[in-house]
C-alpha cells in the first residue's frame, strides 16, 4: 500500500514539477564553486536573464549574483588591452621626456633658467603655451652653443659666439626643429593619455552587463546553470556582438587613438630626421670652424682654444633610435571586440558553444562596429555610456596641423599668442592716452 502511494506521489511531481526529475542528473557544483554558494540547487525556469526553458542551478537571486559578479570584473577585462596599450605609450613618452631633459641640460643656461624653461615646456606639452619670442630665440641659442661646446670639448666664449654668428644659424634652426619635434610628440601622447583616461572614466550600461550574464562571458554567466555545459565558451560571434554592444559609446575615442597612433608614428620619424640634421649641423660647425681657425686672423686670435676640438673625430649621435613599443595594430585592438573576445574574454567557438540558451550554433548577424551598426546589434541594445572627448577632438586638430606643418619643414614652435596681443592692447593704448592729452 505505501509503495502505491509513494509511486503515485512520485507521478504527481513528475507531471507538476519536472524540474524534480533532473536533480539526479544535473548538480550545481560549478556555479556553487563560481558564487561561493553552496546552498545553490536546480530549480524550475523562473528567470529575468538567462533564457532557459528547464530546470537549472540558476533562479532570479543566482542571477542578480552573477550580474553582481559582471559588474565588479567585466570593465577591467573590456580595457585590459587598453591598459597595455596605454603602459607601451608611456614607455616612449618617458623616452622623449629624456631627450627634452636632456635639451636643457645641456645647454649653457644658468640653473634657474633652465627650471624655467623646463616648467614652461611641460605647460606646452598639456596645451599651454607660454613661451615668448625671447624664449625661443634663448633656447635655441643656448642649446646650439651646448652642442657644439659638447662636440669641441671646449666652452666656446661670447666673442667666438658673436664671431661665428652666420655659421651658427643652421645649428640653430636644427635644434629649433628637433625640440620642436619632441614637444609636439609629447603634446600628442598628452592627448592620447586624455582620451583613454576618459574613456575608462565611464561605466558600462546595465544592457551591457545583462549581455555579457546572458552570453556567457568568461568570467561567468548562464552557462554556468548547468554543470553539462559549464566548459561552452560564448561562440565568437555572440561575444563579438556583445563586446561591440558594451563598447558602441567607445566607437570615436577607438578612432581618435588610431589617428594619434598613425601620426605619432610619423612623429617618431620626424625626431629621428631632425636628429640626424642636427648632427649634420654640428658636423658642418666643427668644419666652419676649422677653416675659420686657418683663414680669418682675427677669428684665430680670439679663438684658438677651439682648434683642437675641430681637428678630433665627431662623436657619435647622442640617441640611438628603435621602433616605437606600440604599432598602429597595437592602438586598433585596444577596443576591437574580436581581438577581445579572442584573447580576452574566450569567445573563439564557432559551433558546440553557448549561444546564450544552449549549447549549439549562433545564428544571429554580427553587425559592424559602427553607429548605424551597432543600433541593430540585438545583444545590447539601447545607447552606450557618453565618452566625453570634445575637447580632446579639437586638440587633435591643432595637433593634427603641427604635425603636417613639421612634415612640410616650416616652423610650428611659436610664441604665445598672448603675448603680442597684450603687446598690441598696451600699444594701443598707450597711442590713445597720447592722443587724447
Amino acid at each position: 500500500m505505501y509503495r502505491g502511494v509513494l509511486r503515485l506521489v512520485s507521478i504527481v511531481l513528475l507531471v507538476n514539477f519536472p524540474w524534480v526529475a533532473c536533480d539526479r542528473r544535473e548538480t550545481c557544483f560549478k556555479i556553487q564553486s563560481l558564487l561561493n554558494d553552496d546552498s545553490i540547487s536546480v530549480t524550475g525556469p523562473s528567470n529575468d536573464i538567462c533564457i532557459l526553458d528547464k530546470a537549472s542551478c540558476c533562479d532570479k537571486s543566482v542571477e542578480k549574483m552573477l550580474l553582481d559578479k559582471a559588474r565588479q570584473v567585466l570593465k577591467n577585462r573590456m580595457f585590459m588591452v587598453l591598459n597595455q596599450f596605454l603602459k607601451s605609450i608611456d614607455i616612449d613618452k618617458q623616452d622623449k621626456n629624456v631627450l627634452l631633459t636632456n635639451i636643457i641640460k645641456n645647454s649653457i643656461l644658468p640653473q634657474a633658467k633652465k627650471i624655467d624653461f623646463h616648467t614652461k615646456f611641460s605647460e606646452y606639452t598639456k596645451g599651454d603655451n607660454s613661451l615668448t619670442t625671447v624664449d625661443l630665440d634663448t633656447i635655441k641659442n643656448a642649446a646650439a652653443i651646448g652642442s657644439i661646446t659638447k662636440a669641441l670639448g671646449t666652452s666656446v666664449s661670447e666673442n667666438c659666439q658673436n664671431l661665428l654668428y652666420f655659421e651658427l644659424d643652421p645649428l640653430k634652426n636644427a635644434e629649433h626643429q628637433y625640440l620642436s619635434a619632441i614637444l609636439v610628440m609629447l603634446r600628442g601622447y598628452e592627448i592620447m593619455n586624455q582620451i583613454i583616461t576618459q574613456s575608462k572614466a565611464v561605466d558600462l550600461t546595465d544592457a551591457c552587463y545583462i549581455g555579457a550574464v546572458r552570453g556567457g562571458l568568461k568570467f561567468g554567466g548562464c552557462n554556468k546553470c548547468f554543470d553539462s555545459t559549464e566548459f561552452s565558451d560564448p561562440c565568437v560571434k555572440l561575444c563579438r556582438n556583445i563586446v561591440s554592444g558594451c563598447l558602441k559609446g567607445h566607437i570615436l575615442a577607438r578612432t581618435y587613438l588610431q589617428h594619434m597612433a598613425t601620426y605619432q608614428l610619423q612623429m617618431n620619424e620626424l625626431v629621428r630626421k631632425f636628429v640626424s640634421e642636427r648632427e649634420a649641423a654640428i658636423s658642418t660647425l666643427r668644419a666652419d670652424i676649422k677653416s675659420k681657425l686657418q683663414v680669418d686672423k682675427e677669428f684665430y686670435n680670439s679663438c684658438s682654444g677651439l682648434q683642437k676640438g675641430s681637428n678630433e673625430a665627431s662623436p657619435s649621435a647622442a640617441y640611438q633610435f628603435s621602433s616605437l613599443s606600440y604599432t598602429i595594430d597595437s592602438a586598433r585592438n585596444t577596443l576591437d571586440a574580436s581581438w577581445l573576445c579572442t584573447y580576452v574574454l574566450s569567445g573563439v567557438s564557432e559551433v558546440n558553444c553557448w549561444n546564450r540558451s544552449s549549447v549549439g550554433k549562433y545564428r544571429l548577424n554580427v553587425y559592424e562596429f559602427t553607429p548605424t551598426g551597432q543600433r541593430q546589434n540585438p545583444e545590447v541594445p539601447g545607447p552606450g555610456p557618453v565618452v566625453m572627448i570634445d575637447e580632446q577632438i579639437k586638440q587633435f586638430t591643432d595637433y593634427k596641423y603641427n604635425v603636417e606643418e613639421l612634415s612640410q619643414g616650416r616652423d610650428v614652435l611659436k610664441p604665445s599668442a598672448a603675448t603680442p596681443l597684450s603687446f598690441t592692447l598696451l600699444t594701443l593704448s598707450v597711442a590713445l592716452y597720447l592722443a587724447l592729452t
